[in-house]
């Protein structure tokens, strides 16, 4: 057993075998991304058929032949791991346990992809049972256009095309150029909107760039102090919270209970960045 401390994650002791299979799959997720990359660049700009998901979305021929990509490359190799793709949902493994899992999105920021704005992404998560808990262990975010490949492994540190990257330091609110992401499937547009004036008055600025893995991935290289929105999927965040931790930045929801993939909301920042930012959700739910 080794201990393994990423600079923003939780604790955690991993296995040996852990950290062998999280080499293994880094490599895994490097051609995965290669393989589905071809396939998005391929469509993108000739889309033949866009359909629209019931609060979810669009979703094109390029999200699916994506994700069919992604999981045959994967189960090929990892014929016991699951997989929760966006297109597809959770996949059935072959001894009935759930002892690793893939949180996969072929294509975040599918409006951005077919309105043909260059920011979107794949993003690969894996999450392993570790002492009866479940740990993230690898992320991959890879957004082809752009040319940008975010990695990190638990306790590895945080990297962008192989370069370590790590959140920014500024700890001023005034200082700080923050992003998020807005969702009217519930009834907290308005509160989403107070957050926003917030923001605007009192920092440096803020950015709503469509995809929340690569916003995720941004705040892990310093680009933004900080991103927070609601309502999202596993496979839009396992990924790029992994990063975010390796790189520095803490993630909770907004109540400030360290993130899991299953909580819908998210709030990653730097540390100081993310008491600021807290504070300023506490101050607008109170009202």
């Amino acid at each position: 057993m080794t201990p393994i401390l990423g600079p923003g994650a939780p604790p955690v002791v991993l296995p040996r075998e852990a950290i062998e299979l999280a080499q293994t799959a880094l490599k895994a997720s490097f051609r995965a991304c290669d393989e589905a990359g071809a396939v998005l660049k391929k469509h993108y700009g000739r889309l033949k058929s866009v359909d629209e998901k019931f609060q979810a979305g669009l979703v094109s021929e390029a999200d699916r032949e994506s994700e069919d990509t992604i999981k045959r490359l994967i189960h090929g190799q990892f014929p016991d791991h699951q997989i929760l793709g966006e297109e597809t949902g959770l996949s059935a493994d072959s001894g009935g346990t759930w002892k690793a899992l893939w949180m996969i999105d072929p294509l975040d920021g599918t409006t951005n992809y077919v309105h043909r704005v260059p920011f979107f992404c794949i993003s690969m998560g894996l999450e392993i049972e570790i002492h009866g808990r479940r740990e993230l262990l690898v992320g991959v975010v890879d957004a082809p256009l752009m040319n940008w490949r975010y990695h990190a492994a638990r306790g590895q540190g945080a990297f962008l095309n192989s370069s370590p990257i790590e959140a920014s330091r500024r700890t001023e609110f005034r200082e700080g150029l923050f992003a998020t992401g807005f969702s009217n499937s519930d009834n907290t547009l308005d509160q989403q909107m107070e957050l926003l004036l917030e923001v605007i008055r009192k920092a440096r600025g803020i950015r709503r760039l469509g995809a929340a893995a690569l916003d995720l991935c941004m705040v892990a290289e310093g680009v933004f102090d900080g991103f927070w929105e609601r309502n999202l999927q596993p496979w839009d965040t396992a990924a790029g919270v992994l990063i975010a931790r390796e790189a520095g930045a803490v993630a909770t929801d907004f109540s400030g209970r360290p993130f899991v993939p299953t909580y819908k909301s998210v709030l990653c920042a730097p540390p100081a960045q993310h008491e600021h930012v807290l504070q300023h959700m506490k101050r607008v739910s109170r009202r």
